[in-house]
């Protein structure tokens, strides 16, 4: 038989009116969150013509995959397929039910031929079944609950809205199954029809209770959604709307022009260290994040016994931001300094995270508010950061000096007008014993291929320990210095040795004024290779290669070390690798730290040597020292090289 809406129900239309109330709640509560976010500062942004994409401040692409698809739920599939099962089985169901109250109010013709059959029968039966299967999931993981869900703190709230869900669901098949067992088969609603097999066909009453009470509740969950962890829904699109695609953190650089405003009636905060010091987009973060623990997961920091959590400093601030703490000085003290100089600056937390949320630009904020306003940093990290002041480097103590890497060797210098390629050696392979290897062994290369190239007379660090360490005025000083020395030489094109320096030149001295063009020197090589300008010869020793995270997950650089590793040996991938890479721990300027809990380094050097590899490869002068350094508790022999140390032992 043909459905007829509000079948067997009395004054069924005061639905619509209870719906209107719910609808007046929900926006009221959406009010409340957008006059929170509100607080914060105007995000201002350098003007980027035509950037693809972007329509005002919406990142289309990233909007439609990560905010409405939930692409990065799908790393952990079940959770994923759930979600999925939730999100597109009640978005299904909120449309249909949207088409009964237009046959309501204006007669449109959804309950009549093969829509009926299709869509309003079949269509919303598996939607409903689909949403009930993943609602069933969450239920079963929130009373057992994976560590990630309940360290440092599990989210109150989403248990009740989760069994509401549920309860609603069961109750809609109810009531659609007594309507079926009184009226006869409805097509293809093969839920209901399977249900009104086991109900009893004159349960009138039944039917009217159950119907209020499916609607009753459904308003209710409506109007909870902005006052429950569910808001979610809204605001995960929305933060991955206004989030920078751009990977890694986007820390931008601070104008110090500002601070010599003599007419500014007060000076502008160094970093953050209260919530009003924050933008609304961070603010924005914080109200988003669903406490699900995946940063903290995956946080070297975090899982080698550090005090640090990305997913507690995030729940801390969700808090203030919620109760009222909005001035609230301090923040730091709960979070710790200990904690906040922990981060190695992976960005595995971002990658990690499906709400698209920044976690180490809050942390970074905090640092440069305890560096600069407050003078507050480890004491080893305070030596290094002395020593760039002083030196222009960060290797306090050092026994090499900034030419002993090139004993022996005839290195070119910089010639203006001659010059190709300047050879960016950075600190790290100058100073240190190790890393100089790097050093000499792309010198050869670079001779091997007939480059044109050439060093720097006196070099100097890009600022990037500064920078992580979060001293942003160092790192502007230095890198001013870099930037009027490689225009006064004409440079153009610089080979990096080092991702963080890569990422120091693409992404912080462009807004400065300093813009290259920039090549990796794993990049490079691969480049020389492909156009016969050199021919390493092939092994059959197994390599394991290390993605850099400043080269890896940052600048998304994974394939060319990969192909030039397979050009000198075997590839073995490490179970973390690419975007999913565990960390060497020396980021952030914890090169210079005093580590608690398991070594960082030792990790992810028993992971290599877990792989029955012959050799660990990497691209990045810190992970080589690193490495080297990790492996040692395991082995005496040398196990960790650089690509470039590889290549030119093939030569």
């Amino acid at each position: 038989m043909s459905r007829i809406p509000y079948w067997n129900i009395s004054y069924g239309i005061l639905i619509d009116a209870f719906a209107l109330v719910a609808v007046v709640i929900f926006v009221y509560g959406i009010q409340m969150h957008w006059k929170r976010i509100r607080q914060g500062k105007v995000r201002l942004r350098a003007k980027i013509k035509d950037l693809p994409g972007k329509i005002g401040p919406v990142f289309v692409h990233s909007l439609i995959f990560k905010g409405i698809l939930g692409a990065k739920l799908y790393k952990k599939i079940f959770a994923g397929i759930a979600h999925g099962f939730v999100f597109w089985g009640m978005l299904v169901l909120f449309v249909g039910t949207s088409l009964v109250v237009l046959n309501v109010w204006g007669g449109v013709p959804v309950f009549t031929g093969g829509f009926n059959k299709w869509v309003m029968s079949f269509g919303l039966d598996l939607a409903g079944l689909l949403a009930l299967i993943g609602v069933v999931f969450f239920l079963v993981r929130r009373l057992m609950p994976p560590e990630r869900l309940v360290t440092p703190k599990a989210r109150a709230g989403f248990l009740l809205q989760i069994g509401l869900l549920a309860v609603i669901l069961i109750s809609g098949f109810l009531v659609e199954g007594l309507r079926i067992a009184a009226n006869g088969p409805d097509p293809h609603a093969f839920v209901g029809n399977v249900l009104a097999g086991w109900l009893p066909a004159d349960a009138l009453a039944a039917h009217q209770v159950l119907w209020w009470g499916h609607g009753l509740l459904c308003m209710a969950f409506i109007a909870a959604i902005p006052f429950s962890p569910m808001m979610h829904i809204l605001l995960v699109p929305t933060n991955a709307a206004l989030a920078d695609p751009m990977p890694g953190s986007k820390m931008g650089v601070i104008d110090f022009a500002t601070f010599d405003d003599e007419d500014a009636e007060a000076m502008p905060t160094l970093g953050c260290a209260t919530l009003a010091d924050f933008t609304r987009k961070r603010l924005l973060d914080y109200s988003t994040c669903l406490w699900c623990g995946r940063c903290h997961e995956v946080c070297p920091a975090a899982s080698t016994g550090k005090p640090l959590s990305p997913k507690g400093v995030m729940l801390t601030l969700a808090e203030r931001l919620t109760h009222g703490g909005f001035e609230d000085d301090g923040l730091i003290d709960e979070m710790t300094e200990e904690a906040l100089f922990a981060c190695t600056t992976c960005t595995a937390c971002m990658e990690a995270c499906p709400a698209c949320i920044n976690q180490p630009k809050t942390i970074l904020k905090f640092r440069q508010n305890l560096v600069m306003e407050q003078s507050r940093i480890p004491e080893l990290m305070g030596k290094a950061m002395s020593s760039l002041e002083q030196r222009a480097h960060p290797f306090f103590g050092t026994g090499s000096g900034p030419n002993e890497w090139r004993k022996d060797l005839d290195v070119p210098i910089f010639a203006k007008g001659e010059t190709e390629y300047l050879l960016w050696i950075g600190c790290s392979a100058t100073y240190e014993e190790r890393a100089q290897k790097i050093a000499r062994a792309m010198v050869r290369i670079l001779d091997k291929a007939g480059v044109s190239y050439g060093i720097l007379e006196e070099s100097r660090c890009t600022g990037d320990p500064a920078k992580q360490m979060g001293n942003e005025f160092l790192f502007s000083e230095l890198a001013q210095m870099n930037i009027e020395e490689f225009n006064e030489l004409g440079v153009n094109k610089i080979i990096t040795l080092c991702p963080h320096c890569y990422n120091s030149f693409s992404r912080h001295y462009p807004p400065m004024g300093g813009t290259y063009t920039l090549i990796p020197h794993a990049v490079f090589i691969e480049q020389l290779i492909t156009q016969k300008k050199i021919t390493p010869g092939w092994s059959s020793t197994s390599i394991a290669y290390h993605d850099p995270c400043y080269l890896g997950r940052r600048n998304r650089i994974f394939d060319e070390p990969r192909q030039l590793i397979g050009r000198v040996g075997r590839l073995v991938e490490m179970p973390n690798h690419g975007a999913d890479s565990f960390c060497c721990g020396g980021g952030g300027g914890n090169y210079w730290a005093e580590e608690v809990g398991e070594r960082i380094n030792q990790r992810r050097s028993k992971e290599a040597l877990d792989t029955g590899a012959d050799k660990i490869a990497t691209a990045c002068p810190f992970c080589l020292l690193m490495i080297t350094d990790g492996t040692k508790k395991f082995t005496e022999e040398p196990k960790a090289f650089d690509i470039a140390e590889l290549v030119a032992e093939q030569l």
